[in-house]
Order: C-alpha cells, then structure tokens, then sequence
C-alpha cells in the first residue's frame, strides 16, 4: 500500500494532489530552464505581451547569475521527495509554510512581468498556480487551529518579503547609473556593431553594463522574431553566438569580439577611451 495508508483514504488523495502536481511544476520548470538556455522558440511565445521567452531572458529570470526556474525544479522537487518519503504527520505544516515561504517572492516575479517586463509567461503563472494548489491542499490537511496557523505564518511572510527583496536588489544591482554615452559615441565612431538577440540572456546583462546609453549602440537584431530584426545580415557576417562585437567597414569585417564583455575589455579591443565615472 503506497505512503503506508489506505488509497481510499482523504488523507491518502490529498497527497496524491500535492504529487501530481510536483510532478506537473517540475515538467515546467524544466522546459523553462530549457527555453532559458536555448535559442528555440516555446510554444508559449504567443504575442508581444504574452510570450514565455521573453519572460525567461529578461534580466528578472535569474538571481544571482541563477536560473529562477532551476529554483522552482528546486522547490518541486524538494515537495515531490517529501510526500514521498516523510512520513511523520507533520508533513502538511512542512509543506503549508515552505510553499507560503517561496510563494511571496514568486508573486514578485508576477509584479515585474506585469509593470518592468510587460509580457506574461503563461507557463510561469501556470507554476504559481499549483504551488497554490499544494499550499491550499496542505493546509485543508492541517491539524493546527487558525489562530497558531496565523502566528507562524508571520515569519514566514515576513522571510518571504526578506527574500523578495533580495532577488530585487540581486536582479537590478548590476545596472549602472553612469552615463557611457561619451564611451558609446566612440564606439560608434570606430564603426562598432553589437549583434544581439532579443532571446539572449548574456545580451541582456551586456545592455545593463553599458545602462541606459546601449540603446545609442548601432546595433542588430538577429533573432528573427526580435524587433527590428536583420537575420539575414546576421548570415552575411557569419553571427554564430550573442552578444558579438564587430569593427565593420563598407560592410567587411575587421575585427571580432565575441560574448559578454566587460566594458574596459570593449574599450581596449576597439581602442577608444573608457573611463567609468
């Protein structure tokens, strides 16, 4: 008999719920980590404003250099191994308020999706809602009376906000505030060319060292789905990988470099003057 209990039991098909749908968020996560490191297009890619792949190679995608989605296969997994294997009955309070706990920062992830990134990943809210499956399932189960639920549950929230906040500050710290727009005049001078892909995440963290003066960068587009995409340009100078640095002249190239950059390094490779005020 399966988890030790009788599969006609309430308690036995409330766990059965809560492991579906582990299975369930971890297929989806996973597809999304996919999607994050691949250059594909997910079947979620449906319009400007609701499409997966934007959402998940936008800088709000990672924390720490980390893919949020291999954080939730993290969280789906651990809910999966639990209901698997621990059998005390303190298994629902456990998943009741690690769910809470990861539950707050991922409404965040929904708040930069609505108002910063402007586009929504159907798959990523879809992961939101059974996690609020398993939250709701695990406290129906809970023995616990509401006003000790509600006592616990404030350092959680309060851990919750805590981690909220961390991913933030970790998500946007990298973006400077220095104005390179005397640098990027430069490069523009010397016939530099960024080739970018709307889809690559390393050409988001190259934009961000460069703030708000990349978008004076002559630059390509060469996803073909991307805004103002010249794929076929990207073809011509043999664009295998994003971000690239080319010095073009009358169309032939004269000098590469390939991958996120530091801004010194650009500045050296081009030979123009940097200073990082």
């Amino acid at each position: 008999m399966r988890f030790g209990l009788d599969p006609k039991s309430d308690f036995f098909k409330h766990k059965l719920i809560i492991l579906i749908a582990s299975l369930v968020g971890f297929a989806i996560m996973f597809y999304l980590t996919y999607i994050h490191y691949s250059t594909a297009r997910s079947f979620c890619d449906i319009s400007e404003t609701i499409s997966c792949d934007v959402v998940t190679t936008s800088i709000y995608s990672e924390v720490f250099n980390v893919p949020l989605s291999i954080l939730g296969l993290v969280y789906f997994t651990i809910v999966f191994l639990l209901v698997m294997f621990y059998k005390k009955k303190s298994l629902f309070q456990i998943l009741f308020f690690f769910t809470l706990l990861v539950f707050i920062p991922s409404l965040y992830l929904t708040a930069t999706e609505a108002f910063l990134i402007k586009s929504f990943c159907i798959l990523c809210e879809s992961s939101k809602v059974l996690m609020a499956v398993i939250g709701v399932v695990s406290l129906k189960v809970m023995r616990e009376s509401i006003s000790t639920i509600v006592r616990l549950s404030v350092p959680v929230i309060i851990a919750g906000l805590a981690l909220s906040a961390i991913t933030f500050f970790a998500q946007t710290g990298n973006t400077t505030r220095n104005d390179y727009s005397t640098f990027v005049e430069a490069l523009n001078n010397k016939s530099v060319v960024y080739y970018k892909s709307f889809k690559c995440s390393n050409c988001k963290r190259q934009e961000m060292l460069f703030g708000k003066a990349y978008v004076k960068l002559n630059s390509v587009e060469c996803h073909p789905d991307g805004p103002k995409a010249d794929p076929q340009r990207c073809l011509r100078m043999k664009i295998s990988r994003t971000p690239t640095f080319l010095i073009e002249k009358g169309g032939v190239e004269l000098k590469r470099i390939e991958g996120l950059q530091k801004l010194e390094t650009i500045a050296s490779w081009a030979e123009v003057e940097f200073k990082d005020e």
